[in-house]
Order: structure tokens, then sequence, then C-alpha cells
């Protein structure tokens, strides 16, 4: 009886892992579909969102990827790379309003980011249980549903990424170039999406080295380059020269200057690089298992560092599997890009879930083929070790869907972004919508553009938030701008600065405002000037 029972749970477990890929499949349908509950406003729009989705707007024009500024002006864009906003473009040649088309593109992409997770998962362990175990973390992670639910291009990079890498990884196991040639193409379409996918090349570059079968030529790692840069180069490269001739050779329109990013910031970044396993329940009710998650957050990067070092040295016995190689050595390599990059190029860049979400899921996928690999070393001891694994395991997947549930019903409430309700209702935005033509300055031209349909001028402001230091010229510009507001040929628009708590935004408040005539106080919007 005993016997014909282990041969029965065998039969279904065959019979499960024989079509696990549609489980998979259920998994990634899942995680949509708690995102379409999270966004039932649409996506959350941002200034960032505005500029892709005008930048889309203006393609379907035929006037390039451009935005036009308060006047009319039409500058072009170059601090965001060009791909998701002509997604939203192609997505809107066929009809659909472009938000609605960022909400369609945003939901496909989370699917695909759960699917892509779980079969990284499986390359690297074989082990079907723990792929399916790391796309459900995914699906319901309450920290990637705030993610994706943005209007932005953060979950088109992260599915780029992850092909790119499987690539690679194909490519290390079947030696055929045309792995190299397509991994190469998407980490390209990667760089054009985000210029963090610049990261991306030197992980597959040192991988590729790193991977080396023992004995290979350096030849041979030199075609294997020469190769993966035939797909991988050539787009960026036009990219870059249209880029540089638009902005007149600043670099993603930024200007390279020392800012160094706060050694406090970089080490509350490391302690919140495992924030999408904190169990939110567990952590308001026990905070020690706050501290216990924040230092072992700490010893990620060290942690991966010396599997770095014993997988090298060990690869002539047992070669580590290449896709483990590659997203091990992913997550140093983007925290060093990060870290120059705020340090050269942008200082008000924060390091939150949005930035941090691409370390996060090849730390998700490395922590279920680990949790996989302590399954398998299990096999037929004493110890408790697989018991251990199952009832980690479980517990992560409930206090997770817990999580999930929970950000679900929070994220729905009221809209996120500019889709908030105090924005998306307020009797300001007909108010600036039905306005005659009349120059605009807001602190936030995004949120005009995307309530109203209208194009305004960003206020200055006395610290320039890129280089942190002082704008010599904001005097002059603000005198500027205040005299057109008292001329009645401008309106002032600001959106969440009056009564704020923060002292630098009730200080920017006073100064932009000193002087101006109230037109209208919506509380959360006020506008100055004279209304036509």
């Amino acid at each position: 009886m005993i016997f014909f029972a282990m041969k029965q749970r065998v039969a279904i477990l065959d019979a499960l892992g024989r079509h696990w890929r549609w489980m998979l499949l259920a998994v990634s349908l899942l995680g949509m579909l708690a995102l379409v509950r999270s966004t039932p406003y649409g996506p959350g729009l941002v200034n960032d969102s505005a500029t892709y989705i005008e930048g889309a707007a203006n393609l379907i024009a035929g006037r390039g990827f451009v935005r036009l500024s308060g006047g009319g002006e039409v500058k072009p864009i170059t601090h965001f790379p060009p791909l998701f906003s002509m997604l939203l473009a192609a997505l809107g040649l066929l009809g659909m309003d472009l938000v609605a088309a960022a909400h369609l593109l945003v939901t496909l992409l989370f699917g695909a980011g759960i699917f892509l997770v779980g079969l990284c998962i499986y390359r690297i362990s074989r082990a079907w249980p723990f792929a399916l175990l790391g796309a459900l973390l995914l699906a319901v992670s309450d920290v990637h549903l705030g993610v994706y639910a943005m209007a932005l291009s953060e979950p088109l990079f992260l599915a780029l990424m992850l092909g790119a890498y499987l690539l690679l990884a194909q490519y290390a196991n079947e030696a055929k170039v045309r792995w190299l040639v397509w991994s190469g193409l998407l980490l390209s379409l990667a760089a054009l999406t985000r210029y963090a996918g610049a990261a991306l090349y030197v992980s597959a570059v040192l991988g590729l080295w790193l991977m080396g079968r023992q004995g290979k030529r350096p030849i041979a790692v030199l075609k294997e380059w020469g190769w993966l840069a035939a797909g991988g180069l050539p787009l960026p490269l036009l990219w870059l020269i249209y880029q540089q001739s638009a902005s007149q050779g600043a670099l993603g329109n930024r200007l390279v200057a020392w800012h160094p990013v706060p050694f406090s910031s970089l080490f509350e970044a490391l302690k919140n690089l495992l924030t999408w396993a904190a169990p939110d329940a567990l952590l308001a009710t026990t905070p020690l298992w706050g501290r216990l998650l924040s230092g072992l957050a700490l010893l990620v990067l060290p942690g991966l560092l010396a599997w770095l070092v014993w997988a090298a040295w060990r690869r002539k016995h047992s070669p580590a599997p290449a896709l483990a190689w590659l997203l091990a050595l992913h997550v140093p390599l983007y925290l060093a890009f990060i870290a120059a990059s705020l340090s050269l190029f942008d200082a008000s860049t924060p390091l939150d879930d949005r930035l941090l979400s691409v370390v996060y899921l090849p730390e998700m996928v490395l922590f279920a083929a680990g949790l996989a690999w302590l399954w398998k070393i299990g096999v037929g001891r004493r110890t408790p070790l697989r018991a251990v694994v199952a009832a980690g395991a479980l517990a992560l997947a409930l206090f997770s869907l817990w999580d999930g549930v929970s950000a679900v019903q929070q994220l729905s409430t009221q809209g996120l972004g500019f889709t908030h309700e105090g924005y998306r209702e307020s009797p300001a935005v007909p108010l600036i919508r039905d306005l005659p033509p009349i120059t605009l300055y807001s602190n936030k031209p995004g949120a005009v553009y995307l309530l109203t349909g209208r194009n305004a001028y960003v206020t200055l402001t006395p610290v320039d938030p890129v280089t942190g230091l002082a704008r010599p010229e904001f005097a002059v510009d603000l005198d500027e701008m205040q005299t057109q507001v008292r001329g009645g040929s401008a309106l002032l628009v600001l959106f969440g600065l009056r009564g704020s708590s923060d002292a630098e935004e009730a200080a920017l408040f006073e100064a932009l405002s000193a002087g101006l005539p109230l037109a209208a106080d919506f509380g959360n919007v006020t506008v100055f000037g004279v209304l036509p």
C-alpha cells in the first residue's frame, strides 16, 4: 500500500512537471489580474510618464521624439531613450488612447516579467516547483506591484534584461553565434529603454569572459565580444549620435559634474536590498524582523562577490550555471553603475524601489534557485533540511500573498500620482483646460499636460536638483515669471506645495507666489495670476 501510494505521488509529480509551464502562465495571468485590480483608474502617472506619453503623441503627429514647452517651442527629448515612447506610439496608431496604451503595455510586461523570472529559475535549478515559487513571489510582490503600477519604462527594461541574460546563457550552453547576436540586440533595446542599460553590457562582456570554457584562447573571447557588439551596438550608437547633436554635447541632457552620492544614501539602499522579501504584516508586529532583514540585506553584496570568487575558482571541476553567473555579476555591477551615475550625472535620482527593482529581480531568481539547491542537497539525509526549506518557502509565499492583497487594496483606493482622486477630480483641471491661449508655469508641468493636455514651463528651484548646486539665475528668472503673471500674460499653477510639511517645499511656495494675486485655490492645486 505504501509502495503504491509512493508510485502514485511520483506519477502526479511527473504529470505536473510536464505541464509546469502552463502553471507558470497561470501565475503570470494572476499577476496581471492583480495589477489591473491595483489600477482601476489607469496607471500611475508622474512627470516622467508625461515625457514618455508626450513623446509618443509627437511621434504620432510627425514631429519626432520631442516635447513642447510652455510657449510651444519644440524641444528634443534626450534625457529619456525613445523605445518606450515608440511602443506607445505604435499602440496609439492603432487608435488607442496613449494612457490606456501605457496601462495595457505595462500589464503585459508584468506578465512577461513573471514568466521570465520563472523560466530563469528553472534554467538555473531545473526545479519547476521553485520556478513557480519565484514567479508567485513576483506576481504578488507589494514592492513590484507598486513599481509596475506606474506608466514608466522599468517594466520594459526588466523584461529585456532577463531576456538578454537568458539568451546569453543559452550561448554558453550551445556556443551558437546566433544567441550572441540576439542577446546583443536585446541589450541594445534595453539601452534604448533606460540609459542604465549600459551596465548590462558590462555584465555580458565580463560574463562571457568568466564563463569561458577552460583553455579557450583569447582570440575566441574577442570573437564572442565582436558578435555581441554586432547585435548590441548599432542602434545605441545611432541614438547616441542623434542625442549628442540634439543636446549639444550633454550626455543624456546631463552635464558631467562631481556630486558624490552621500554614503548614508548608499548604506540605506544596501539595507533595503531585501525589501521585496519583507513580510509587512510580521514587521508591523515584530520590529526585530526588520532589523534582522536589514542585517541580512547588508550581506547580499559581499555574499554574491564571495560566491563569484568561489565559483570562478571551482569552474574547472563544477562550473556554475551560466545564468547564475550573469545575474550574480549584474547585482554589484548595476549598483556600481548607479552610484557612478548619481555622482557624475544626476544627483536628483532617488534610490527607491523603482531604481532598485533592477536588482530585486535577479535577487529573487537567485534566492529561489538557492532554495532549490538546498532542497536537492537534502535528498537522502536525516537532517531536517528539506523540512526547513519547505517551511521557509511556504511562509514566504503566504506572507507575500498577504502583502500582495493588502497592496492591491491600497493601490486601488484613489489612484496613483497624477491619477490620484485629488488631482483627477480637482476643479482646477477644467479651469486650466478651458483657458484661452495663455502662458502657463508650474512646478509639475507633467501634471498640467496629462490632466489638461496643455503645456507649461517648469518653475525653477533655487538649487539645481541634478547637480545640487545653487542656480545663480534663479532670482532673475523668478522676477521675469512673476512680472508676466502680475501683468496677466501668464498663470502660475502649483501642485501640492501650499501647506506642505516639508520646509523646502513650503519655502519654495512662498518664493514662487510672493506678491502674486491668487486666482483660484483648490487646496492641492493653487492658481496665481489674473484669469482671462
